[in-house]
């Protein structure tokens, strides 16, 4: 997008450079000409007037110099050709609607810039759009990197208010514009491995920090995208066939677990996650005590991230810092909660 205010900013300077050097060429040739009042503030004023075709008067009597008439041809057709680059690169930018387009993606800057332990969706193309829909559903920040203009007008039809940035997800500037220094989350869903692996690359040398999930196609860019980064690997044939094959085996769970993990409104209940910070206010409280507040009841927990879960815990169990808490809750119930349990 900068580029394209560069295009508008380049002419106007190249035409601010030519009155100045006007300025300059013809204060001289006055002074050549034996013009013995000539001035800076003069010259100024008579190459203003004269690509104003103005017309207030020549303080030089320039009809009797050939040489400055002269001069004054140049000066005007060399504005004229200025003047019509000028125009001619506001007019396309215009009728391109890149003027809406730059006000769009400033909006959209200062969207982001508000954001915090966001995630971030590369490509919208096949799964990307399905991780997209899930996170607008369950009312989690994201911001969306994709080249494809069908494809975010075609997203934007479903989630209007999705923050998107038309852009290649390879590029570090365009990482760096999504908040990927602030953000919690990447997902690498890009056409093919090569540039899922490189985008992998490129979003842990910017944020250490930060979780990422990659698609993949072929198995042998597993251990690859591992090494590089990736916490999470995802292979969209793979899961399509675990799909079908539980769908023939056990409909009844799949449906329920649907339900469960993407219910088509924002008022289903889901299975969630909790995490307990260290200086959260049900430190050392029971479980049953998060029932009390939110009517949520718990229904597995690991002691830490990563650790194995148990299930049907104790409600007299004491809640610990960094407790993984799972529950069957609604959108807004998890996020009333996760207020509740930052309070300290």
């Amino acid at each position: 997008m900068d580029q394209e205010i560069k295009k508008i900013v380049k002419p106007v300077l190249i035409i601010l450079v030519l009155i100045v050097l006007f300025t300059t060429i013809l204060y001289f040739l006055a002074k050549w000409e034996g013009i013995t009042d000539v001035t800076i503030l003069k010259s100024l004023y008579m190459v203003v007037i004269t690509l104003s075709t103005v017309g207030y008067g020549d303080l030089f009597e320039s009809y009797n110099s050939s040489l400055l008439t002269s001069f004054y041809t140049f000066t005007i057709i060399t504005y004229m050709v200025a003047v019509a680059y000028a125009v001619s690169n506001f007019t396309a930018f215009l009728i391109e609607g890149r003027l809406r387009k730059f006000f769009q993606y400033k909006k959209t800057l200062k969207r982001i810039n508000k954001m915090t332990d966001h995630y971030i969706i590369c490509g919208i193309k096949d799964i990307g759009v399905f991780v997209a829909k899930e996170l607008d559903e369950t009312k989690r920040p994201f911001v969306i990197i994709e080249e494809s203009t069908a494809a975010v007008e075609l997203l934007r039809k479903e989630l209007p208010n999705i923050v998107v940035i038309e852009g290649d997800a390879t590029e570090d500037h365009i990482l760096i514009e999504a908040g990927i220094k602030r953000a919690k989350a990447l997902v690498a869903s890009l056409d093919n491995d090569k540039e899922n692996l490189y985008l992998v690359v490129a979003a842990k040398e910017l944020n250490r920090q930060i979780t990422l999930a990659a698609k993949f196609y072929n198995p042998k860019t597993v251990n690859k995208l591992r090494n590089a980064g990736a916490h999470y690997l995802v292979s969209p044939n793979m899961i399509g066939g675990l799909r079908i094959a539980s769908e023939l085996i056990r409909p009844q769970v799949v449906s329920f677990l649907d339900r469960m993990l993407r219910g088509k409104k924002s008022s289903d209940t889901r299975v969630e996650e909790v995490i307990i910070p260290e200086n959260s206010v049900f430190v050392g409280r029971s479980l049953y005590s998060i029932y009390k507040e939110s009517s949520l009841l718990v229904i597995s927990y690991a002691p830490k991230v990563g650790e194995d879960f148990e299930y049907n815990p104790d409600p007299n169990m004491k809640i610990e810092a960094g407790m993984v808490l799972i529950m069957i809750t609604s959108p807004e119930q998890r996020l009333e909660l996760e207020k509740k349990i930052q309070t300290t």
